[in-house]
């Protein structure tokens, strides 16, 4: 059967000629989280081996979301109300009116309200003037909130920014809680040879300068890493009989959101499948229905390639 959907993945690559693409794995659960479970496929390109890590781009999003839960969990957080203010002084200054409205809820939702144009792929004029300003908190402090908390969604890095700066104040530091409360309970790399990117100014970006060049290099993760971070949602936040993350928390963050029915927590939800996306091909797509978990890793280009068709064709082999 393995050899059916690897041919199949094959064919559709090559006729596609999708040189960026360097890796593509199907993985199917087994009875239990105890059980291992079966690969369906697991495709190398490029000379990736098996173990390679790949830049994650907006996967760091997800990952994000489920410290979120975490600290939820551990009673860091009272619940996803609480006010932004509260953790960020620039944002109880009163430098507008609407900041002391905007809660986490709306960072993880992308409605915090404050405006946004997000220029093409990474290079968008925004993010350049934030990085020129010296202090990137502060500057998205200033930004104009143009919109009611809550009322639109609208995709940036600004409310991930904020996420990033809440999450190191309240929780040590962002990398070590992740660290130390997911990475090694999956059993993933981490520790300082991996730790994210980090700018002067104190803020975690996985992204770093919006390239691939070494600092976001060093969020990279392998497709096995990747799987294992969609088994645990698959598993309702059990991982090898270890709750890493409250079921109710995994539930919350993959159901619709009120202001996007295809966003929930920073994760993207279809029907019949939830997961993760980054820019340039980098996914995890889980279809419970199915028990099956589908991952693509690819090369980055401006083109912005998703290979959506590559992980439908997947879906539909099973």
């Amino acid at each position: 059967m393995a050899e059916t959907y690897t041919r199949e993945i094959n064919a559709l690559i090559q006729q596609k000629r999708y040189r960026q693409i360097n890796r593509v794995v199907i993985w199917q659960a087994g009875d239990s989280p105890q059980d291992d479970g079966r690969f369906l496929a697991d495709c190398c390109y490029n000379g990736f081996a098996p173990t390679d890590r790949n830049v994650i781009k907006s996967v760091a999003k997800s990952i994000m979301s489920i410290c979120v839960g975490i600290a939820l969990d551990q009673g860091i957080f009272k619940s996803l109300e609480e006010p932004v203010q509260r953790f960020i002084p620039e944002f109880a200054e009163g430098r507008d009116p609407r900041h002391r409205q905007i809660t986490l809820a709306h960072l993880l939702t992308m409605t915090s309200g404050i405006y946004w144009n997000g220029g093409i792929h990474y290079h968008c004029p925004m993010i350049t003037q934030m990085r020129r300003s010296g202090d990137w908190i502060s500057h998205i402090a200033d930004c104009a909130v143009t919109d009611a908390p809550g009322a639109r969604y609208n995709y940036k890095e600004w409310d991930i920014l904020l996420l990033a700066r809440l999450l190191d104040r309240t929780c040590g530091d962002l990398y070590d809680f992740m660290d130390d409360h997911l990475y090694k309970p999956l059993g993933i790399a981490g520790g300082e040879e991996h730790q994210w990117y980090k700018s002067p100014c104190g803020v975690y970006c996985s992204v770093a300068e919006g390239d691939q060049g070494p600092e976001e290099q060093r969020s990279s993760l392998s497709a096995y890493d990747l799987l294992k971070i969609g088994r645990l949602f698959l598993q309702d936040g059990v991982y090898h009989d270890r709750q890493i993350v409250s079921a109710s928390y995994c539930r919350q963050a993959t159901a619709p959101s009120r202001r996007n029915p295809g966003y929930g927590l920073l994760w993207w939800v279809g029907q019949g499948w939830y997961g993760c996306r980054g820019f340039g091909g980098q996914s995890i797509t889980v279809l419970p229905g199915k028990n099956t978990i589908i991952i693509t890793q690819a090369t980055p280009t401006a083109r912005g390639m998703t290979y959506d068709d590559v992980i439908w064709t997947c879906a539909d082999l099973l």
